[in-house]
């Protein structure tokens, strides 16, 4: 991308997670042939813009409100994992996402909660965090994501042989846990309120790793648990049956336990493991249509709680991930939530699930579509035009509570073709609010800031000119300077691997995109010991950087000793006056010189 311009303004039994036959299977049927896997099915259509056209113009309306944007479309399961088991760099890498909207799913263990008849410990409860004085739970609400309480599998008492998969030998008894679950968290009677508004009923169950009973028991344990919920705690929805793909039968498998328990369902829960995103809207629709033929429902709500789909290619799968959110975005309006699996790395057979890498780096092919649409929040508003060019996806929005405006652009490279010269034209709300203006793009494996600029809240209307090309994802961000507290700062390396003694450089970038100006100094940070690093071009000292100024460092660093692993390091930026901050790490593995 090139600014040209501006004009005037699953849970295994065994206590860790474990790898699901029917994800195995998904795996190494997609490990064959993911490479060749084409990103919508490779319509016939084309869109080519020539010189002659001119520029493709987007408007954008802010004061024209046509809807709520649904952030919950951008959940990703294994927060409580990011939480225990990773560096706070890594906390901070999540936070750059804004999970603020985002639904957080919450495994309950029956066996924790309750391990013995009569015995309720809500502070060992949820799995791999400690929940003492409800402190994840509330740490959760001050990220402000939203729970959805997984309440999976049995407790010893509720068994025959003590096998936590074995259907419970009273369903009541074990809804009745789960009320008392849902009692810890919302109150009952004159002190309700509704902290949790979610509860999915086990896990996987048409897995015989998750569950050994019947379909039919399964189906007699939802409709106990959605009764006994649903006369305590009004506005609680339950949903199921939380299913598996990758399995034969796995639409039958749905569709009978709509015709079973439908009436009792408030939400049918599904997971979505190597599917296009043709297939997840035709998916969606499927369900939609079968729920509200088959119930009284006349407005069947969905919602998937684990997703994802494999590629060779990382390149592909950015491209892949940018028109599955899109998609949902656009088609999704009975989708609840749509949650990514997993936040943090997790390797099963011979795929590695995550966004985010334990030392705080990313998963390319994940993290920066995400990234994306960082500041898509609040209330959509008019954009257009109304008609898109093929290939073509966009969507506005507002946050009142910021004083925000975003636009996010991006065309699907397997339909549109050629560099496009596009102007963006923002009609901006009449709040007075000065604005910093931010264009931040992902293309290729990585995102960046590329731009900022004052916008003065006297002006009405903002212009502003991009060339784009097809797989080029944009974002325009309009936030209120007060708000705009930190500049961007990223690190990119021209290289991920090194031989022992050899050499390869890192570029830090830094855009000012506060109101104010600074000054300050850039380090390298986490380096291994006795590694040489000196300035090739650029600086790492700045005085006096105005809005929307870059400053530029970049290192040559000899690796003088091998690594074990890959080991992430940063740039740091001290600020003058203001808080220091930092890029997200970048990985680096020295490995022996070649013979």
């Amino acid at each position: 991308m090139t600014r040209l311009r501006h004009g005037d303004e699953g849970r295994g039994l065994s206590g860790e997670v474990g790898p699901t036959l029917a994800r195995r299977r998904l795996l190494q049927l997609s490990g064959a042939v993911a490479a060749a896997v084409p990103l919508s099915g490779l319509r016939a259509e084309t869109a080519a813009l020539s010189a002659a056209q001119g520029p493709r113009v987007i408007t954008v309306d802010a004061g024209e409100v046509t809807g709520t944007f649904n952030r919950a479309l951008f959940s990703c399961t294994g927060y409580a994992q990011l939480t225990v088991d990773s560096s706070p760099m890594a906390l901070d890498t999540y936070r750059v996402l804004n999970p603020a909207g985002t639904q957080a799913r919450i495994e309950v263990m029956m066996d924790q909660a309750s391990p013995a008849p009569g015995v309720f410990r809500p502070d060992r409860m949820l799995r791999f965090v400690d929940n003492t004085n409800d402190a994840y739970m509330t740490h959760v609400e001050s990220l402000g994501m939203e729970p959805v309480l997984l309440c999976a599998y049995n407790t010893p008492w509720l068994t025959r042989t003590g096998r936590l998969n074995e259907a419970p030998t009273d369903p009541q008894a074990w809804a009745d846990i789960v009320a008392q679950v849902v009692k810890h968290f919302n109150g009952e009677g004159s002190g309700y309120r509704p902290r949790v508004r979610y509860v999915e009923v086990w896990n996987e169950p048409n897995l015989e790793q998750f569950w050994l009973g019947s379909d039919e028991e399964y189906a007699e344990l939802f409709r106990r648990t959605a009764d006994t919920i649903h006369a305590r705690f009004p506005g609680v929805m339950v949903g199921g049956p939380v299913f598996s793909p990758g399995i034969d039968g796995y639409y039958d498998y749905g569709k009978a336990f709509v015709d079973a328990a439908g009436e009792y369902m408030d939400f049918f829960v599904y997971h979505s493991y190597g599917d296009s995103p043709d297939k997840i809207v035709a998916d969606m629709r499927l369900w939609e249509d079968y729920i509200r033929t088959h119930t009284g429902t006349a407005e069947p709500m969905l919602m998937v709680t684990e997703s994802e789909s494999f590629f060779a290619s990382d390149a592909l799968k950015v491209q892949d991930l940018l028109l599955r959110q899109f998609s949902l975005v656009e088609n999704g309006q009975r989708m609840l939530g749509w949650h990514q699996f997993c936040l943090l790395e997790y390797q099963e057979g011979w795929y590695t699930f995550g966004l985010i890498y334990r030392d705080g780096s990313v998963f390319a092919r994940n993290y920066w579509p995400y990234w994306i649409f960082r500041d898509a929040v609040g209330s959509t508003v008019r954009v257009g035009p109304r008609t898109a060019m093929p290939g073509e996806h966009m969507v506005a929005t507002r946050d009142d509570d910021r004083g925000t405006v975003n636009l996010v652009y991006w065309r699907d490279p397997a339909v549109a073709t050629g560099s496009q010269v596009t102007r963006v034209q923002m009609t901006l709300p009449a709040d007075g609010r000065d604005r910093i203006l931010t264009v931040s793009t992902v293309s290729g494996l990585s995102g960046r800031v590329v731009s900022a600029r004052r916008v003065s809240g006297r002006a009405s209307r903002l212009n502003e000119t991009l060339r784009l090309d097809p797989g080029t994802a944009v974002s325009l961000t309009l936030l209120d300077a007060r708000e705009a507290t930190t500049p961007w700062l990223g690190l990119d390396a021209s290289d991920g691997t090194v031989p022992l003694g050899s050499t390869f450089t890192a570029t830090a970038r830094l855009v000012n995109t506060t109101p104010r100006r600074l000054s300050g100094i850039l380090r390298l940070v986490n380096l291994p010991a006795g590694w040489r690093s000196r300035i090739v071009s650029g600086t790492d000292r700045f005085a006096d950087v105005d809005t929307g100024e870059a400053v530029t460092a970049t290192w040559q660093i000899q690796a003088t000793s091998a690594t074990e692993a890959a080991i992430a390091y940063h740039v740091h930026a001290d600020l003058v006056g203001t808080s220091p901050t930092h890029s997200i790490p970048v990985r680096i593995q020295a490995v022996p010189a070649a013979e």
